[in-house]
């Protein structure tokens, strides 16, 4: 079973899986700007910055409850399954907590 390095809901998750979306707000561009420059975490992967500009540059954020307007069958079948056979992981950027796993 792949392990997985982020749970959440990234930039492209919104697009692929037509999310409901947030406009963001100050506080959330602040935080955005703040983990890129301080947060050493976000500075070490790339990935991670450039996900977090993509936000930015959107003007929208989605939180994992986004998923609701999929009934749970669909989120089984396509987007667990998609994420388990690409071995990816996702990562979420939450409104009130910048929340990530990382590989053990």
């Amino acid at each position: 079973m792949p392990r997985a390095h982020f749970l959440g809901v990234t930039p492209d998750d919104i697009a692929d899986y037509d999310l409901p979306t947030h406009k963001m707000s100050e506080v959330d561009i602040k935080r955005i700007d703040d983990a890129i420059k301080n947060d050493p975490f976000v500075q070490h992967y790339k990935k991670w910055q450039d996900a977090l500009l993509q936000l930015k540059k959107g003007g929208v954020r989605a939180e994992q409850q986004a998923f609701a307007v999929h009934d749970l069958n669909h989120m089984m079948d396509t987007y667990f399954a998609g994420e388990v056979r690409a071995g990816a992981g996702s990562f979420a950027v939450g409104l009130g907590v910048w929340a990530w796993g990382r590989k053990n």
